[in-house]
């Protein structure tokens, strides 16, 4: 208590309403009111909130009557309403008032009690639960992640309704001061992923955190794989379903998406969609997306070295097709697979950028009539642009945002090696990116985790999806806990 005496009887102390006004002087939006007490001796009550993410309404019929001089009697009356369930006390210094008033709370000081009081009146500006825009569902639910943290740990909470889920909370950035929290199953989660997850988090170090991507490049260690380490979601269903496989997600305030992770390849080829729908068609359904992966990688390559370099290889008639489609044309395959890949890139581009009905047009006709009239000009030949059309197509089975980014530059590295050194250029690189993708790990776990499952039935169960009847227990891949689905809680 002298301390807090001390402090308040200094000039300069943060609590008196000059050193508040200096404190908020360029905060347009932040309110200051000063509440003079009659009976009490030099009594008076300063309030602070910031009304663009406070609940003004609140503040206006609830909290204010009960602080107005009419109201207050004497000392024990706010005393008394101060120690009721609308507020606790902490002792703070200027960074944490400035912390809990751009939280939205309500600052309440009594100069006379000697003691800062927070009231929770939070609220601030955000959406109704909709539809993910990244991930439609078809016939999974239609409740997807906002922007607001207390939501989205809802929406999750909804559908794990156990004690032994579990939330820890960050906060990032000096200048941002982000809530993140970290969500896993106490029961089920590797102790020594966890560790390192924490360890990480608590690490960072920036001023500013404005989005998914920058807090999933901060928390990995491989910073320049090619390929994405954490896997990110806009669903909660697929949230909880992966808790359940021992993965944690962090959960960022302001980002509509949940990252998961540790991630591992065949991870990256399954949705969210996939449990909603029969098992024959999930598993079908997976297959293509790892045959369209393979094919968006390899097919321009291997296209280039044929015709490049091992012409021989091929039938005498479609030879003959494709030298007379390439009569006359300026350009080398290189060049003209390039070209058309860029072309592709800017209308893909542009589709995104304009509004939605109009992006999707201008990406299709747009492509129709350059596509045409590129043909008609002897700019590139017909073959090559059947062969750029399957890669993009392919390219879109990819469900993972990311990956379809980072399948762009390993596209573009096989298609080089591969012109420059033929068939033995395009075997070369698929060695290379397999020693790459055996180095790559997330979060300590394998990302070519299929290989270290030495039983067959685990391995095709990592690819293909079976009856939900022979998922007895989790995979072992991550070193799970509790290795049992059968509805043991610990």
């Amino acid at each position: 208590m002298e301390k807090w005496v001390s402090i308040l009887n200094r000039k300069e102390s943060i609590y008196t309403i000059e050193s508040l006004k200096k404190l908020f002087n360029y905060s347009s939006d932040i309110m200051i009111k000063s509440i003079p007490v009659k009976h009490v001796p030099h009594g008076q009550i300063t309030i602070v909130f910031c009304k663009s993410i406070a609940d003004t309404k609140m503040v206006q019929s609830l909290v204010l009557p009960y602080l107005s001089e009419q109201r207050l009697k004497d000392d024990d009356a706010l005393y008394n309403f101060i120690q009721s369930d609308y507020c606790f006390k902490k002792d703070m210094d200027e960074k944490k008032i400035t912390e809990e008033v751009f939280e939205g709370k309500l600052i309440v000081i009594s100069s006379f009690r000697e003691k800062v009081y927070i009231y929770d009146v939070r609220n601030p500006p955000s959406r109704q639960p909709e539809e993910s825009v990244v991930e439609v569902s078809i016939t999974g639910p239609k409740d997807g992640f906002t922007e607001d943290l207390s939501t989205n740990i809802g929406l999750i909470r909804k559908r794990l309704k156990s004690t032994s889920f579990v939330t820890e909370e960050f906060t990032i950035g000096t200048r941002s001061n982000t809530k993140v929290s970290l969500i896993y199953l106490k029961d089920v989660m590797n102790q020594e992923i966890l560790n390192q997850v924490r360890s990480k988090l608590g690490s960072i170090d920036v001023d500013i955190l404005q989005s998914r991507d920058e807090l999933a490049d901060l928390i990995i260690d491989q910073k320049s794989s090619l390929m994405p380490l954490t896997n990110f979601t806009g669903r909660p269903d697929f949230v909880a379903e992966s808790l359940t496989q021992g993965r944690f997600s962090i959960v960022m305030d302001g980002a509509p998406t949940v990252i998961i992770a540790p991630i591992n390849l065949t991870f990256l080829m399954k949705t969210a969609e996939d449990s909603n729908v029969s098992f024959y068609y999930s598993s079908v359904e997976r297959l293509i997306r790892i045959m369209g992966l393979f094919v968006s990688i390899f097919l321009p390559g291997f296209y280039t070295a044929l015709v490049t370099h091992n012409v021989g290889q091929l039938p005498l008639p479609l030879i003959a097709t494709i030298t007379i489609s390439k009569m006359g044309l300026p350009f080398s395959t290189l060049l003209e697979m390039i070209t058309m890949f860029i072309m592709f890139e800017l209308f893909k581009e542009a589709g995104a950028r304009l509004p939605k009905g109009i992006g999707q047009t201008v990406a299709v006709i747009g492509g129709l009539i350059i596509g045409d009239a590129a043909i008609r000009a002897g700019i590139t030949s017909p073959t090559l642009l059947i062969v750029v059309g399957i890669t993009a197509v392919a390219g879109f089975t990819l469900v993972n945002v990311s990956l379809s980014g980072n399948v762009f530059f390993l596209r573009m590295g096989v298609l080089l090696i591969s012109y420059f050194f033929g068939i033995f250029g395009f075997i070369l690189s698929i060695i290379s990116l397999l020693i790459h993708l055996s180095t790559l790990k997330s979060f300590g776990m394998p990302f070519l985790a299929i290989v270290k499952d030495q039983n067959w039935f685990e391995i095709l169960k990592s690819i293909i999806r079976f009856p939900i009847s022979l998922y007895r227990k989790r995979n072992q891949t991550y070193e799970v806990t509790d290795d049992t689905r059968t509805g043991d809680e610990k």
